[in-house]
């Protein structure tokens, strides 16, 4: 999976914190979605610095409503103040994740530690069939060496459909479910045979397809900072460094 030139290429810059909705325009745009999406679970309405535009905090992600709750806009909002760009989207996305991502239980990751002391941290969610999610796998030694540790999580493309106990899903089971789980993730993604996992062992998987999907995950592989920002999916080793200013 791979993003948009452009939003890798966006400055961090800053925001001010976001601001409820007043009742009025917030009970309006509730209303409004839920006679038109009777399903949607509004968690949240901000207002933000674009007048007369509302975050609209949704289980999957953000929307963006007009104070009338007439219009709905899907995508990325985008601040431009001189040269500086600020992905509203992507930062209101980021503080959520954070709160996931610290319920997540380092035992259930299979971790790729960084050698000496970690400079930084990537959560990556994987699928063992994934073309990128292999070679992204192939990075991870120099990733290491650069200070970098890994943590993978399972997101079985195919859950969907093939449930969590059978497919992808089900393989994948076995490796969270090996004696040696990085041994076994690292030899699923050459395309190898593992070994057999531990008998009466039940692996996360279904829990971590929907942890990745509370993350807005869409795709494979999803690489994240510790701040909750997505870095997007593969790539080299060098430019991962580069993200994470470890120059």
């Amino acid at each position: 999976m791979r993003r948009s030139g452009l939003l890798l290429a966006l400055a961090a810059g800053t925001m001010a914190a976001p601001v409820h909705a007043g009742p009025a325009e917030e009970a309006r745009i509730r209303a409004s979605l839920q006679q038109a999406v009777p399903q949607a679970k509004v968690q949240a309405v901000r207002e933000t610095p674009m007048p007369g535009v509302y975050e609209v905090e949704l289980p999957t992600g953000m929307v963006y409503a007009s104070a009338d709750g007439r219009f709905v806009i899907q995508g990325e909002l985008l601040q431009l103040d001189g040269k500086q760009v600020t992905n509203l989207t992507e930062k209101a996305s980021a503080s959520k994740r954070v709160a996931v991502m610290k319920t997540i239980k380092r035992q259930d990751e299979i971790v790729f530690p960084a050698r000496g002391k970690a400079k930084a941290v990537l959560t990556v969610f994987t699928d063992i069939d994934c073309g990128y999610c292999r070679k992204l796998h192939q990075e991870v030694p120099e990733l290491n060496r650069l200070g970098v540790e890994v943590r993978y999580l399972a997101y079985p493309r195919d859950l969907p459909r093939a449930g969590a106990t059978g497919g992808t899903g089900g393989r994948m089971g076995q490796i969270w479910c090996n004696a040696n789980r990085e041994q076994a993730l690292t030899l699923a993604k050459q395309g190898k045979s593992f070994p057999a996992a531990r008998k009466n062992c039940t692996a996360p998987i279904a829990e971590q397809f929907a942890l990745g999907q509370r993350m807005g995950v869409t795709g494979t592989p999803a690489v994240f900072n510790e701040q909750g920002e997505q870095l997007g999916g593969y790539m080299p080793a060098a430019k991962l460094a580069q993200a994470l200013g470890l120059n």
